[in-house]
């Protein structure tokens, strides 16, 4: 009996442990490679640094290492974060097509801003249900003053 007893709370351990291992994951925070940058600035893409508490606030909500679609005044952007530097790389539709021609030049695989845009889309209404809070963009400048002609 006392054996069957230690069995089973050493069962009961190790299926613990397996659940807490597979809950402990991070999520992905890696900061662009130098390829990501190069071919971002290559294409246009211009560089906003994060200035005020709300901007460095809602950085993160962006995914790390994708180009994500957001709406400002009306027009849509093309951002890309670098959360290490605290800055977003951000170009229009002429520069993310730029961006995707670099990228099949260099034999990248194709990147896919609705991908981005659902999942982000989905973390955010996962916020807003835990605390009613969406990143706002009215925070930042507006982009159309880095110069686009």
């Amino acid at each position: 009996m006392n054996i069957l007893s230690h069995a089973a709370r050493a069962a009961g351990l190790l299926a613990w442990l397996a659940l807490m291992s597979g809950c402990a994951s991070a999520p992905s925070t890696a900061p662009p490679t130098a390829q990501d940058e190069s071919l971002l600035v290559a294409a246009g893409f211009k560089t906003v640094v994060a200035s005020t508490d709300q901007q460095l606030k809602n950085l993160p909500a962006l995914p790390p290492g994708q180009v994500t679609v957001v709406t400002q005044t009306g027009t849509n952007w093309f951002i890309y974060p670098d959360l290490p530097r605290n800055r977003v790389y951000v170009g229009t539709q002429k520069q993310y097509q730029a961006y995707l021609k670099l990228r099949a030049q260099n034999n990248l695989p194709a990147a896919d801003p609705l991908a981005s845009y659902y999942k982000q889309d989905a973390a955010m209404n996962a916020a807003t249900a835990r605390d009613a809070s969406i990143p706002a963009w009215e925070y930042w400048p507006g982009f159309n003053s880095l110069g686009w002609d």
